[in-house]
């Protein structure tokens, strides 16, 4: 694809000119802070479009990498050149994987913004956004000063507390006292009678154990069909627990010469999954492709034999669906 070998012109060079589109370059952003976040640096693709630009350096490139003949490479680029305005033509944007995304303005201008290409970012490998912490001004608590008590008005009160603490205590003890003897005589009876109850229960306890027997067998009876019961209630909230559907017979595997329609691309499986199910994308029998050498979950709703008639059904779709060649 055009675009890979741009990114791979651009780790040789600082920029690749591309006849009849404009300049790609490799420009260096500095760490920022945002909001209290500090983000690394990185390398991002700049495009600068100019209709009248010439270059025959990239197509060099390309006819030496891929190994065909100079006429052929200029082929290939002009074909690209035509598939790219014929596209904006009918779409407002086009996506391109791990490269960026094309526009058009008004004016007729090509406008391109960049990904984090990740093969431009090697020497910023395994750096993350830094949350700090702002700095906050640290108040001096006030210091109150303490009241000035007199001395003696302080032991006063302190001895009238002391006194009101032994004179309730006096009381409490002398009315727990009192309680005691005149309940004596309850509390005997109540003992008295307990003891006479727990013997009436133990020669019970015989009769009793028939019917535990007759009970317990009744209950072994019931239990199977509960359990059974149970288990049937998990499975039904087993199978309601989501609403996305199954994976097993959603992947396309990938073939050359097709034109796909993509409806949105992905990094992880359920993203795409529950895109389908929320846009509804089910009546386009929507599937999942599959490239070997491409580990995005792209969102396929349309296959077709040849690039117009998948342009056209995208376009009428949606305008923000593109072609996968």
């Amino acid at each position: 694809m055009i675009t890979s070998i741009i990114i791979r012109a651009l780790l040789e060079e600082n920029s690749v000119i591309i006849t009849g589109l404009g300049t790609f370059s490799v420009k260096k952003l500095p760490s920022t802070i945002k909001d209290d976040i500090v983000y690394p640096p990185q390398n991002i693709i700049e495009f600068e479009y100019s209709k009248d630009i010439e270059g025959f350096d990239f197509v060099s490139k390309l006819s030496k990498w891929e190994q065909i003949r100079i006429d052929e490479a200029q082929a290939r680029i002009s074909e690209w050149l035509n598939l790219l305005e014929q596209g904006l033509e009918h779409n407002k944007s086009l996506f391109f994987d791990d490269f960026g995304t094309f526009s058009k303005e008004p004016s007729g201008k090509i406008v391109f913004q960049s990904m984090l290409v990740s093969q431009l970012n090697v020497e910023n490998e395994g750096f993350e956004p830094v949350y700090i912490l702002s700095q906050k001004k640290v108040q001096k608590p006030q210091i109150m000063e303490e009241p000035v008590i007199d001395k003696r008005i302080a032991l006063v009160k302190k001895s009238k507390k002391r006194d009101n603490f032994w004179f309730w205590a006096v009381i409490s003890v002398t009315v727990l006292f009192l309680t005691a003897l005149f309940l004596k005589d309850t509390f005997i009876q109540w003992t008295q009678s307990n003891f006479v109850k727990n013997e009436a229960i133990v020669e019970t306890e015989e009769d009793e154990i028939d019917t535990t027997a007759y009970i317990s067998n009744i209950e072994e009876d019931i239990t199977p069909e509960i359990v059974a019961h149970d288990n049937e209630n998990v499975e039904n909230k087993n199978n309601t627990a989501t609403n996305l559907p199954e994976s097993k017979d959603i992947y396309l595997p990938y073939q050359s010469g097709k034109y796909y329609v993509i409806a949105g691309s992905f990094t992880k499986e359920e993203d795409a999954l529950r895109h389908i199910k929320q846009k509804k994308l089910e009546k386009y029998h929507a599937k999942i492709i599959v490239q070997p050498d491409n580990p995005r979950k792209r969102v396929c709703v349309g296959v077709f034999d040849n690039e117009k008639d998948a342009i056209n059904f995208a376009a009428q779709t949606d305008k923000n669906y593109w072609v996968l060649k």
